[in-house]
C-alpha cells in the first residue's frame, strides 16, 4: 500500500469506497472495518461452494490475506465486494478441484434468504426444511458451472455483468447457463412437489 492521498478507483456510489481508499493509502483499520463487513458474506459463499464448515472457515481466511497482498492490484472495475467473491470463487474453485468430494450442500434454511419463508410456526418450520431438502437435491442434479452461475445471479444478487466478470465468462454465456439452470431446477422442485421456487 502507497502512502499519500488515497484514491477510491472503483464506482463512486460503491458503499465500500471510503474504506478501500483508507486501506489503499495504508490504514490497517480501515481495511479491519472491510473484512468485518464482508466477512459473513464471503463465509457464506464458499460455504456453499465446499460443502465443509472448517474449510469454508480457512479458505475465508485465505480469501482476506490474499486481499490483503493484492489490494493494489483492484482496478475498480467492478465493485469492490464483486472483486473480493472473485477472489473467493477462484480460491473456492481450487478446493473442489483438490477436494472433489465437495459438492454444493445448504446447510440450513437460512442460506436461501428470502426465497424461504421464515415464519416461527412449527407447521412453517417443517415446511422451510422441507423445501430446503428439496433445493438441496434439485441442486445436486445441475453440472458445476450451472449450479456456480444460479450461485451468483441468484443467491449472491449480482446482476448478469457482475457475475460473468466473476466466473470469467461472457455475459450472454451467463445469462444462458442461469436461463438453463432455472429451467433444470424448476423442474426437479416440480417433481419434488415444491414448484414455488425461482421466478421465471
Amino acid at each position: 500500500m502507497n502512502p499519500g492521498i488515497p484514491v477510491f478507483p472503483g464506482p463512486s456510489n460503491d458503499p465500500d469506497g471510503p474504506l478501500v481508499a483508507a486501506a489503499l493509502g495504508g490504514d490497517g483499520r480501515a481495511f479491519g472495518r472491510l473484512v468485518e463487513r464482508l466477512r459473513d458474506r464471503v463465509y457464506r459463499f464458499i460455504l456453499r461452494k465446499v460443502n465443509n464448515v472448517q474449510d469454508a472457515e480457512d479458505l475465508t481466511q485465505d480469501t482476506f490475506l490474499e486481499i490483503y497482498a493484492k489490494l493494489g492490484n483492484y482496478r475498480g472495475a467492478s465493485r469492490f465486494s464483486t472483486w473480493v467473491i472473485g477472489v473467493a470463487l477462484n480460491l473456492s474453485r481450487n478446493h473442489v478441484t483438490r477436494r472433489p468430494e465437495r459438492r454444493y450442500r445448504m446447510e440450513s434454511t437460512d442460506e436461501l434468504g428470502d426465497m424461504t419463508d421464515n415464519s416461527a410456526g412449527p407447521h412453517e418450520q417443517a415446511r422451510s426444511h422441507a423445501f430446503a431438502t428439496a433445493v438441496t437435491s434439485a441442486m445436486d442434479t445441475l453440472g458445476e458451472e450451472a449450479r456456480e452461475a444460479l450461485q451468483l445471479v441468484t443467491l449472491e444478487e449480482l446482476d448478469y455483468q457482475e457475475a460473468a466478470e466473476i466466473a470469467g465468462i461472457p455475459v450472454n454465456t451467463m445469462k444462458t447457463r442461469v436461463y438453463r439452470a432455472r429451467k433444470a431446477l424448476r423442474e426437479a422442485m416440480h417433481t419434488a412437489g415444491q414448484e414455488d421456487f425461482l421466478d421465471p
